[in-house]
């Protein structure tokens, strides 16, 4: 199966969701069956354009300006993820073990439990430094709960995980 034509059959799904932001989207595939284009016009004038890398049989690594931008991104969130460039994002906070297990915070919510942030990288990251993904810069820490880690996208969210040591351990085996 060649990655790139499924990828392909999502752009109309992608273009629905991103109709209401006068978006669309074209994906396109190369001679490399490993590669791919997407090009995304705003008011119908080209906005952005980004390079595909196929680095498993369902994720994609995804190239702006030489520079990989998001890696490892599953071909099925491909949609959410440029749902997220032109749309408001909310950052939900989910509770793995402990007190919290369970509750899934939004960001007034865990600032009033946190009393520390993460390191902002972005500066290390455009240098071409590899360090954690942007979505982890300046989110909040909780004590006895290791995180935050990336958890997965939808449309317009970000959820971040945070575990206890316990669940940490219990899932690395």
């Amino acid at each position: 199966m060649e990655l790139i034509k499924e990828i392909c059959k999502l752009e109309s799904k992608i273009n629905e969701k991103l109709n209401p932001n006068n978006v669309v989207v074209r994906i396109l595939g190369d001679e490399d069956k490993s590669k791919g284009k997407i090009i995304i016009l705003k008011d119908n004038k080209i906005h952005r354009g980004f390079k595909l890398n196929i680095i498993s049989c369902y994720q994609i690594n995804i190239i702006e300006n030489n520079r990989e931008i998001e890696t490892g991104l599953s071909i099925n969130d491909l949609g959410k993820w440029i749902f997220n460039l032109y749309n408001p994002i909310e950052y939900l906070y989910v509770f793995y073990g402990g007190q919290l297990n369970g509750k899934v915070l939004d960001r007034k919510e865990i600032n009033k439990i946190s009393n520390e942030t993460t390191i902002d990288f972005h500066e290390e990251r455009e240098r071409g430094l590899l360090v954690h993904r942007k979505e982890l810069d300046n989110q909040p820490m909780v004590e006895g709960y290791l995180g935050p880690m990336f958890d997965k996208i939808d449309y317009g969210k970000i959820y971040l995980r945070y575990e206890t040591q316990e669940v940490y351990n219990m899932l690395s085996n």
